[in-house]
């Protein structure tokens, strides 16, 4: 699947109808609107510049660069000084982290068509630069598309992790804790294709980072279970049936049973094609294993690319949202009294590649932050 040329097919205009939100679904302000550079492609909520307040960062990939946005806490939000920031060809997915241990932010992105992970060090007031040797070389095949970081080696160093789809691999580089990572890093086999996003947390409840792969051509999710000493290894029944062409990922605990569960989006990776369009659920053990939720895949728009989770209307159960490329809108599902997940509302966004949730007006209820590619811009929608 050309990725690329994917993206180059949906940038053509479209017109967009906005959808009215369905009864009993969360409650949401209008959108704000926020302008980013060319083709966002994935967006993180956190404190930049450590004032107590979220902030937003924005991978533009059509510009090759990265959009800070520092906000006020009320849901407004203003670039922070020097914005935007050369983030090398491509960035596609953001990993945020304190890689050089100064107790500042810093970020990762991935260089789509390259071999290189571009690491910015910030500079703790919303500014960042390009750390010495940066970019990092990696062996990925044919190049990174996503990014998780974390101490896989347990020495108080943040690594990282890409996707090696080439390889059906993935590929971990272990920090120096001053903003470097040994390259070429140990590679790690999972499932078929694992395209687009993986993402680290600690499924087993070990202590321990682990990592997970969406399969594309495997229909699965693999889990990799980290021994906190730089090694991985395959978790029991991994890799999980996880719908067709599963895509994007987010990792939460779903049911409220305490253990993570994984919220897969899929799509046959063709616009014209809405076969594999759909949200599939895996419940975790809570011991590395998963299993499909009954229902799944649940319908969501044309093409989802990207999922988030989050409590939208704080009523302490978790909504999921889904960025449909092609649909130009993202969908809010919902958890029936039945544990299946229905269409609560959808949104217009040109083009929306990314989503993500976070409290960003401090009322104690989940906000959407929406990367619009076609659109060139970042929608807030704050949760009421």
């Amino acid at each position: 699947m050309a990725f690329r040329h994917l993206l180059s097919i949906l940038l053509l205009p479209t017109t967009v109808t906005l959808v009215v939100p369905a009864l009993n679904s969360p409650g949401l302000g209008e959108p704000r609107h926020f302008r980013v550079g060319f083709a966002p492609a994935s967006a993180a909520i956190a404190d930049v510049n450590r004032d107590g307040k979220p902030d937003l960062v924005i991978a533009n990939s059509g510009s090759s660069d990265v959009t800070v946005l520092l906000g006020d806490g009320k849901g407004g939000f203003a670039p922070a000084a020097g914005s935007p920031f050369p983030a090398g060809k491509n960035p596609n997915d953001i990993a945020v982290a304190d890689f050089d241990g100064n107790g500042t932010l810093d970020l990762a992105l991935p260089n789509h068509d390259t071999h290189g992970v571009t690491v910015l060090l910030g500079n703790g007031k919303g500014g960042f630069s390009p750390a010495a040797r940066s970019p990092v070389t990696v062996a990925s095949r044919p190049h990174p598309h996503g990014i998780a970081a974390g101490d896989f080696n347990g020495d108080g160093r943040l690594d990282l992790a890409v996707e090696s789809w080439g390889d059906n691999a993935v590929e971990v580089l272990f920090g120096n804790g001053k903003g470097g990572f040994a390259s070429p890093g140990r590679m790690f086999p999972v499932g078929r294709m694992p395209y687009q996003r993986l993402r680290s947390a600690d499924v087993n409840r070990d202590g321990k980072p682990d990592l997970l792969t969406t399969n594309f051509e495997g229909s699965s999710v693999s889990v990799l279970l980290g021994d906190g000493k730089g090694g991985f290894t395959k978790a029991p029944g991994s890799p999980f049936p996880a719908g067709r062409s599963p895509f994007c990922q987010a990792i939460a605990d779903m049911n409220g049973d305490g253990k993570l569960d994984i919220v897969v989006g899929g799509f046959s990776g063709h616009p014209e094609d809405p076969s594999a369009d759909g949200v599939s659920v895996l419940l975790g053990d809570g011991a590395g294993a998963f299993r499909l939720l009954a229902g799944s895949p649940f319908a969501a728009g044309r093409t989802p690319v990207a999922v988030a989770v989050g409590d939208l209307n704080g009523d302490g159960v978790a909504e999921i949202a889904v960025a449909n490329m092609a649909g130009d809108t993202v969908t809010l599902l919902a958890r029936g009294s039945n544990g299946r997940y229905r269409t609560t509302a959808t949104i217009p966004a040109s083009g929306a590649e990314a989503v993500a949730i976070g409290d960003l007006n401090h009322d104690g209820k989940g906000d959407l932050v929406i990367a619009a590619l076609k659109g060139n811009e970042v929608l807030v929608v704050l949760g009421r």
